[in-house]
């Protein structure tokens, strides 16, 4: 008979519930350990697709803005996008990519194009200006991901999938020699107007002025310095949007500048029709400086009589589509002093007389893709750059 001492130390021995309690505890480590290869295989993957999703939206929307290169501003402006064009590019960038050793492929409905408002993109082909793919390797496309020890727990594949969106936002670059007027439009313009709004450079002192004379990042500003850059002599450098600095001036130009100015409009610009398309020469080219003379090209004669071109044609009017600068200014005076460029706007000129009305209006126009290679990302007054970034 087993004494009482013997029963006491039989119950405190716990060698048995010790080694049960090891041995639930390495289940769940070994549980854990493999949960992890299992997660962490998952969020790699889904890094993977981040990438492919970043590249095939980049590259698509870059063909966007390929295709409004080539286009002039009315083209623009009515461009509907056929999609196989830009769905096409998406789905050849995902596929030189992989996602889990995994080939990519991307549905067609995986890639959305249309307008970016800054927030969100709603899907539209009339315009578009960005374009959303998402990369999968689900059930629907590329097949789900396999896991290696969730099985364990009945989770035999896992869905992962990621998106971006680039968009062709405003330019914020100009190439050396890209800005052939050294005008600036104040950023304030921009709060107060729309696009298509009218807008005087000359006089500026005038209440609808709200632009301003610079000489680029050309010492001194003076007047001298702007008939410079309006003969040729100086050229604008790189401009980098909320970076350089261009000098600003004040005061009355003289009248061998605005003539200078003159000058540059009939050369650069040319003639349109009362519909305001480009009257063609016997090349099919728009007419420019149709006098050949780099003096002004009247539209009438003496006695108010439509004037004619060689080929019959009647005059009509003179445009000129360019880019300028936006400076950082919080109204419509006249600047004199050193300013930040914020952006850039595409201005349409309309009208310049020289001495001694000396005037120089034009109008802003907007929804824009710069012909030149630039990049995207600055500030929102109409232009956009060619070259997008990603913004979701």
């Amino acid at each position: 008979m087993k004494t009482h001492k013997q029963l006491i130390s039989r119950i405190k021995d716990q060698s048995g519930a010790t080694a049960i309690l090891v041995a639930f505890v390495m289940v769940v480590l070994i549980g854990i350990a493999a949960l992890a290869v299992d997660i962490g295989y998952v969020a790699a993957t889904k890094n993977e697709l981040q990438n492919v999703a970043d590249a095939a939206a980049l590259a698509s929307a870059r063909q966007l803005g390929a295709i409004y290169q080539t286009m002039t501003y009315e083209e623009q402006q009515v461009y509907v996008c056929d999609p196989s064009t830009i769905v096409s590019i998406a789905q050849e960038v995902a596929g030189m990519n992989q996602a889990g050793a995994q080939a990519v492929t991307i549905n067609s409905a995986d890639v959305i194009i249309g307008d970016w408002n800054g927030n969100n993109l709603t899907p539209t082909l009339a315009q578009p200006d960005a374009v959303e793919v998402t990369a999968r390797r689900d059930a629907s496309a590329n097949g789900p991901i396999t896991t290696f020890f969730a099985k364990i727990f009945g989770i035999n594949t896992v869905a992962v999938w990621a998106d971006a969106t680039a968009a062709l936002t405003g330019q914020s670059t100009a190439e050396p020699g890209e800005l052939e007027l050294p005008v600036g439009i104040s950023r304030y313009f921009f709060a107060t107007n729309t696009c298509n709004s009218h807008v005087k450079f000359y006089p500026t002192n005038d209440p609808d002025s709200c632009a301003g004379w610079n000489t680029f990042t050309t010492s001194p500003a003076n007047d001298n310095t702007i008939r410079d850059i309006l003969e040729g002599s100086i050229t604008s450098p790189e401009t980098i949007a909320g970076e350089t600095m261009f000098e600003f001036t004040g005061g009355t130009l003289s009248n061998p500048t605005f003539d200078a100015l003159l000058t540059l409009f009939q050369h650069n610009g040319y003639d349109v029709d009362g519909g305001d398309n480009p009257i063609p020469d016997m090349h099919g080219d728009p007419i420019v400086d149709a006098t050949g003379t780099g003096s002004e090209v009247p539209l009438t004669d003496s006695n108010d009589n439509q004037l004619l071109y060689p080929d019959g044609t009647p005059r009509n009017k003179h445009r000129w589509d360019t880019t300028v600068a936006v400076y950082d200014w919080g109204d419509c005076s006249n600047p004199n002093t050193n300013i930040t460029i914020a952006g850039f706007a595409r201005i349409r000129l309309t009208d310049v007389q020289n001495a001694p009305n000396k005037t120089m209006i034009g109008m802003v126009i907007c929804e824009y893709v710069d012909s030149e290679d630039t990049r995207g990302g600055g500030g929102e007054y109409g232009t956009m750059g060619s070259i997008p970034g990603l913004v979701e």
